[in-house]
């Protein structure tokens, strides 16, 4: 191989890495490395074709090599520890993160980044106990010291979120603990770029996600956007720079070209963020899913317009100041709901989401919707809690024709972990356990209606699934708590309007009620029955039949007076009576 070929082989491997082709950019970066095994260029790019392609094991094993060429690559450590992150390598990322500081190849900030680790799959709930005080120690810790970091695109990129979001736990002072620490690493986090609205002036609202494609995300809050007042609204969707482009997302590009709204991918640096928020002006800020994009979660943090709205599409609080209001409905909240989140509630009549019914290409027939025995839970495996686990058992024990489908979890560590979490409850019968693999949306939803009973997951249930089951009325067990992130389900029950749902207010109800259900004649019925309350889930804007009531606005605040005479549940909660155009309008 002369040096021309191999120029020119490497570009087309990376090339073919540009365009997500992972399996020929390794293939070809391979072949050149028989000829030169230690170039460093062709190995770093190898590395990030495994990567991405989801072959932790050969990108280890690659970045490996590098450092044995070139110990000092800094970049490689922090990739290496991303990769060990991906992997649930807690302590060994801890580890090498520890050599990379003591050798100066990592940013002083990833001495706090190896304290706020969290497990995707916890052993056990002494384990969640474990992380969650070390996190909170982490941040009094970052609180009490005056240091100050600069802002980059290698920041801290834990939070209490998402991973440890997952469980029974009220998360609102660890969230208020973060906010408070973070802003006290990062300067740039207290800007304020609020500018206010002019007379006359039409409202500017700014839709803000990485997730406006083919996520659920997408699929929840895209009508919302598209319902509004364009005479009253000058309507900016904001994506991320890795916000992908698939078939949802060409339909905002077509909105766009009617005139209808404009979409803007937010520049990378956040300097340059928070320039063009400054220059922009926005009156409102919604946020669908604060949590679920490290990036959003941090400008979240920021003061960017003078309203900053917030929804279900992460149910979880976020601590901050920054963010006025939490967008949900009145089913989805307690008497001790408000209590544990520092955003104000708005609730709407119904949930806050204008659904299309999914169309699947060929519809099941009645026979295939009677089987009996047949229990799914097709959610992510980090939703499945320990205290989760013994229910799926339980159930297995107790219906010896019983078989439990689960979707298999794309990342195999991730995957096998669970499983020998599984393999040490005694009785839990893994050989009528089926794993999944990913399936189609038309082939998901099918799975649904085939599945006599689905199993919403203990304290951080399903929110998209439950409504794509609705298509054959497969009915959803649920146990509701007091949080939002285990109530869409119940929510949606009570929206609509079904008498004697199964929802259970303890672990042996749960058991017992799925068993009953799965093992019913008249399966087809109890079905049948959901199907003719399903109309008001899908493609109902909560503004139907609302009346505009008693509005004021002051400075800090807004009263609404309800026609219904509801009770204001908690100091942080506002009853809203009317429509979505409308809430946004007085804000």
């Amino acid at each position: 191989m002369n040096k021309i070929s191999t120029e020119e082989l490497f570009k087309i491997a990376y090339n073919h890495l540009q365009n997500k082709n992972y399996s020929k950019s390794i293939e070809l970066f391979n072949k050149i490395l028989t000829h030169f095994p230690e170039n460093l260029s062709v190995l770093r790019n190898l590395l990030h074709a495994y990567a991405f392609s989801g072959d932790f094991h050969n990108a280890e094993n690659t970045i490996k090599k590098v450092l044995r060429l070139n110990e000092k690559e800094p970049y490689v450590y922090q990739f290496y520890a991303s990769i060990l992150k991906n992997q649930d390598k807690i302590d060994e990322m801890i580890n090498l993160i520890e050599e990379g500081l003591s050798k100066n190849l990592m940013n002083p900030k990833w001495k706090y980044q190896k304290e706020l680790l969290f497990p995707v799959i916890v052993k056990d709930n002494n384990e969640i106990d474990k992380f969650r005080k070390k996190i909170n120690n982490c941040y009094d810790q970052i609180i009490e010291n005056s240091e100050q970091l600069n802002y980059d695109n290698d920041q801290i990129i834990q939070t209490p979120h998402y991973e440890s979001s997952y469980n029974q736990h009220d998360n609102l002072e660890l969230n208020i603990k973060s906010v408070k620490a973070l802003r006290k690493i990062y300067k740039e986090l207290s800007e304020n770029c609020v500018v206010e609205k002019k007379e006359n002036e039409k409202i500017k609202i700014g839709f803000i996600s990485e997730f406006f494609t083919n996520h659920t995300i997408g699929r929840l809050f895209k009508n919302i956007i598209f319902s509004l007042d364009q005479s009253k609204f000058d309507i900016f969707v904001l994506h991320s720079k890795k916000t992908k482009s698939s078939d949802l997302f060409n339909e905002f590009i077509k909105k766009e070209k009617n005139g209808f709204l404009k979409n803007i991918r937010l520049p990378e640096k956040l300097s340059e963020k928070i320039s063009f928020f400054k220059k922009e002006k926005f009156n409102i800020l919604f946020y669908p899913d604060i949590g679920m994009s490290v990036e959003m979660y941090y400008l979240s943090l920021i003061r960017l317009a003078k309203h900053q709205i917030m929804s279900w599409g992460h149910p979880e609080t976020t601590g901050s100041e920054s963010i006025d209001f939490f967008l949900c409905s009145k089913s989805l909240v307690t008497n001790e709901t408000s209590k544990s989140y520092s955003e104000k509630l708005l609730l709407m009549e119904h949930l806050p989401m204008i659904y299309e019914m999914p169309k699947v290409k060929q519809k099941l027939k009645d026979a295939e919707l009677v089987k009996k025995n047949i229990y799914s839970c097709p959610q992510t495996m980090f939703k499945f809690h320990p205290d989760f686990d013994h229910i799926l058992a339980e159930i297995l024990k107790k219906d010896k024709k019983g078989v439990l489908y689960l979707i298999k979890d794309t990342n195999k560590v991730y995957f096998n972990k669970l499983i020998e979490r599984f393999k040490k409850i005694d009785f839990f019968d893994l050989d009528r356990v089926i794993f999944l693999d990913p399936l189609s949306r038309d082939n998901y939803i099918n799975h649904l209606g085939t599945s006599s009973v689905l199993l919403d997951p203990l304290y951080f249930g399903a929110g998209n699934s439950f409504h794509e089951s609705m298509v054959y009325g497969t009915p959803t067990i649920t146990m509701p708590t007091k949080f939002i992130k285990s109530r869409i389900v119940n929510a949606a029950y009570i929206q609509m309007e079904i008498d004697n749902p199964p929802v259970v207010g303890n672990k042996k109800e749960y058991v017992e009620l799925a068993i009953d259900i799965a093992n019913k004649e008249n399966l087809l019925e109890i079905k049948k029955y959901c199907l003719d309350f399903k109309l008001v889930l899908y493609e109902n804007d909560s503004t139907d039949g609302t009346t505009e009531i008693l509005n004021k606005m002051k400075s800090d605040t807004i009263h609404i007076i309800s026609e219904k005479n509801i009770n204001i549940l908690g100091g942080r909660t506002i009853i809203l009576s009317w429509g979505r155009n409308k809430l946004l309008e007085y804000i």
